[in-house]
C-alpha cells in the first residue's frame, strides 16, 4: 500500500472519456504518462509506503500533527502552498523521532520535495492514496 506525493499544477476537472473515441483515449493515457514522467525526472513525485510513514508519523504525534496526521492514506488530498509551513514542521518533527535508517531516508526524500515545491510556489501537492 503506498501514498503517492506528487507536485502537479492546479488540475481542472478532468472530461469524461465515455465517449471518447479509442485514438482519444489513447492519447489522454500517454498524456498522463508523459506528465508523470516529467515529475519524477523534476523530483516532483514520492511514493512512500504508509507501513513506513504511519508508525512514524504516530510517534511524531499522531493526530496531533496538522497535516501528515490528517492525511488519509486511502483517499485523495490536495495541499496548497499556503499548508507549506505547517507540513514543514510536520516533517520537523518526524525528523525528531525518526529511529533508524529508513525512517531517515523517508524524511529526507519528504524534505526534498517540500524543497522542490519551495522553488516552485504555483504548484500543488497532491497526495493519491491507495
Amino acid at each position: 500500500m503506498g501514498l503517492l506525493l506528487a507536485l502537479r499544477p492546479p488540475q481542472t476537472r478532468p472530461k469524461s472519456l465515455r465517449r471518447a473515441t479509442r485514438a482519444q483515449r489513447r492519447e489522454h493515457r500517454h498524456a498522463n504518462a508523459e506528465e508523470w514522467e516529467i515529475a519524477q525526472q523534476r523530483g516532483w513525485l514520492l511514493d512512500v509506503e504508509v507501513e513506513k510513514l504511519l508508525p512514524l508519523v504516530n510517534s511524531a504525534g499522531g493526530n496531533r500533527l496538522p497535516i501528515l496526521g490528517q492525511l488519509d492514506p486511502w483517499a485523495d488530498t490536495v495541499l496548497d502552498h499556503r499548508d507549506l509551513p505547517l507540513l514543514e514542521a510536520d516533517v520537523d518533527r518526524l525528523e525528531a523521532v525518526a529511529g533508524d535508517d529508513v525512517q531517515r531516508e523517508l524524511v529526507a526524500a519528504i524534505r526534498k520535495l517540500l524543497m522542490n515545491w519551495r522553488t516552485v510556489p504555483d504548484l500543488m501537492l497532491h497526495c493519491y492514496g491507495d
